[in-house]
């Protein structure tokens, strides 16, 4: 097998530790069967969706198309308000049995979005949407995802908005809105198998406990490591958002991505490591 269908590969691997650590902890603590083998099922489909985006050439995102993809996102985000929600939470849309995050499918690829909006010169869009997007998760309210958007939004915007004054304008905007979700931090009470996942395997032993703990740090990994020359900075930004996401489920009742139960996160991190597999085989090219 060549190094070209390695590639197809990477998803799996570096997700599946991850997975099986959840599902293995699931499993011992005694949660039903109909639930332990979903977190499998969803990966294994959702790797096969990337396989095929893989294998589709990369097409240079036009200004137009771009900016429909994003007013659809946005779009979706506000159907969370529609959705009934949980508790006056906000952060979830409902389709037949299944109740999708959408924060954590759509922020990786958002920040992906908003980057090239940056560079095809479309400067005052993107900080527009980059406030709305904050805004809107700031009423959910979800201090883990609002966290780990703006701060590599923060760090984008530093490096591609030259206007001193403007820079500052939109950091002390978008930190303020970070301290005051964490200062009212949601009371939903967590559901073990989702929030409380990292604990249920570390009641399984210390050596179990260890190697959930690798496996969420290898999340972030490939974003960090494998980052192209021309989007090194953007890849980071991108892990970074996976490390924000992952520590702050030690601060407050947020799901553990992909350990913990859910097809959201599963969507959101394939989608993004898919991106990167895609930009980097374009750079090697």
């Amino acid at each position: 097998m060549n190094r070209h269908n390695l590639r197809y590969f990477l998803p799996l691997v570096v997700a599946l530790p991850s997975v099986v650590v959840g599902t293995i902890a699931m499993k011992f603590h005694g949660i039903p069967q109909m639930i332990i083998g979903q977190n499998v099922a969803y990966l294994i489909i959702a790797w096969l969706v990337t396989c095929v985006a893989m294998s589709i050439k990369h097409k240079t995102n036009k200004r137009n198309s771009l900016i429909a993809m994003m007013f659809i996102s946005l779009v979706i985000y506000i159907l969370t308000y529609i959705d009934g929600g949980i508790g006056g939470i906000h952060r979830w849309i409902s389709i037949g049995p299944i109740r999708l995050y959408v924060s954590s499918i759509l922020l990786p690829i958002f920040i992906v979005q908003l980057w090239t909006l940056f560079s095809v010169k479309s400067e005052l869009l993107a900080i527009v949407i980059t406030i709305i997007v904050s805004i809107m998760l700031f009423l959910q309210p979800d201090a883990s995802q609002l966290t780990a958007f703006v701060v590599p939004m923060i760090i984008i915007i530093i490096s591609k908005v030259n206007r001193s004054v403007l820079r500052h304008i939109i950091t002390m905007l978008l930190a303020t809105l970070v301290i005051l979700s964490w200062i009212f931090l949601d009371s939903l009470p967590a559901v073990p198998y989702v929030e409380e996942i990292v604990k249920m395997v570390f009641n399984m032993g210390i050596l179990w406990f260890i190697l959930g703990i690798a496996s969420l740090a290898l999340l972030p990994l490939p974003f960090i490591l494998l980052a192209p020359k021309s989007f090194k900075l953007l890849s980071r930004c991108v892990g970074l958002y996976f490390i924000i996401v992952i520590i702050s489920t030690w601060f407050g009742n947020f799901p553990v991505p992909l350990m913990g139960y859910g097809v959201s996160p599963i969507i959101g991190y394939l989608a993004a490591i898919t991106w990167l597999i895609k930009h980097k085989a374009d750079f090697q090219n």
